[in-house]
C-alpha cells in the first residue's frame, strides 16, 4: 500500500529559456496513465508548485517560466548549489512538501517516470531516491568524461560507505523531513555529493530506481558538454566528498 505524498519540483536553471517550456509542458501532462502504460511508471498526482530558480539568467529563462507556469525564485549568483538552496528556503516559508525532486531544466524523459522515482519514497522504502541512468541510455546521453568522474565518486562512496547506488544522477527525490535533517550546504556542484553521503553516514535510507536518460537536445550543457568544465565540477566533487567523509558523524549504509 502507497502512502499519499504531496511532492514539489525543484528545476534550478541558468539561460534555460528555450529547455523549460518542454519540461514544464512535460510536467503538466505527465502525471496520468502513458499512453503505453510501463509498470514501473504509476500515476502520481501533479507536484504541488514547480519551482524554477533562475540562477543569473540572461536569456529570458524567469519570463519563460513564469509564462508556462513555474514558479519563479531569484538566485543572481551562480552556483548549483546556491540554486537548490534558494529554491528550498522558498518552500520553506510556506507550506513544505512530504518531498522534493530535483529535476535538470533539460531532462526531457523525466517527467513521465516521476512515479517510478516517488514510489520507494510512497511505499516508505527509502527516504532518499536517486534516478539511476540505465547502461546503455547513460551511455548515449553522458559524456565519457563525466561518466569517469562520475565512476571515481562513487567507487569511493561504496568504499567508504558501502553503499550500493550506482549513480550520482541529478534526478532524485528527497523527503522534506530527511532533507532538513542533512542541512546542506554546499553552494557549487558538490551539492549531489554533499547530500548522498550524509544521507549515508546518518543511516537513511538511500535507494536507486533505473530511469531512462539521454543527452540534451534543446541548449547547451553547462558541464558534461566542455571537457574544461567536467574536470572543474569533478574536482569540487572529490573535494567535498573529501570533505564530508572526514567530518565527524555517525556512519551509515545505503
Amino acid at each position: 500500500m502507497t502512502a499519499p505524498l504531496r511532492y514539489a519540483v525543484l528545476v534550478p536553471a541558468r539561460n534555460e529559456a528555450d529547455a523549460l517550456p518542454i519540461l514544464l509542458g512535460a510536467l503538466r501532462s505527465a502525471t496520468g496513465p502513458p499512453a503505453a502504460p510501463d509498470p514501473r511508471d504509476p500515476a502520481v498526482p501533479p507536484p504541488a508548485t514547480v519551482v524554477v530558480v533562475d540562477n543569473g539568467s540572461t536569456d529570458g529563462t524567469a519570463a519563460v517560466a513564469r509564462a508556462h507556469g513555474g514558479r519563479v525564485v531569484a538566485e543572481p549568483r551562480p552556483g548549483y548549489g546556491r540554486a537548490c538552496l534558494a529554491g528550498i528556503r522558498a518552500l520553506a516559508s510556506g507550506d513544505p512538501p512530504d518531498a522534493l525532486v530535483f529535476l535538470d531544466a533539460d531532462d526531457f524523459l523525466a517527467p513521465p517516470q516521476l512515479g517510478r522515482l516517488l514510489g520507494p519514497l510512497r511505499a516508505d522504502e527509502a527516504d532518499l531516491v536517486i534516478g539511476e541512468r540505465a547502461p546503455g541510455t547513460r551511455e548515449r546521453g553522458v559524456r565519457w568524461h563525466a561518466r569517469l568522474g562520475n565512476r571515481v565518486v562513487l567507487s569511493a562512496m561504496r568504499a567508504a560507505y558501502g553503499s550500493r547506488v550506482r549513480d550520482m544522477g541529478p534526478f532524485r527525490a528527497i523527503r522534506w523531513s530527511t532533507l532538513c535533517a542533512l542541512a546542506l550546504d554546499d553552494e557549487t556542484y558538490g551539492w549531489y555529493v554533499q547530500m548522498q553521503v550524509r544521507a549515508l553516514r546518518g543511516g537513511y535510507r538511500v535507494r536507486g530506481v533505473p530511469v531512462s536518460f539521454e543527452r540534451r537536445t534543446v541548449g547547451r550543457s553547462k558541464v558534461s558538454g566542455d571537457l574544461a568544465a567536467s574536470v572543474r565540477a569533478g574536482a569540487v566533487m572529490m573535494e567535498t566528498l573529501a570533505i564530508e567523509i572526514l567530518r565527524p558523524g555517525r556512519r551509515g549504509a545505503g
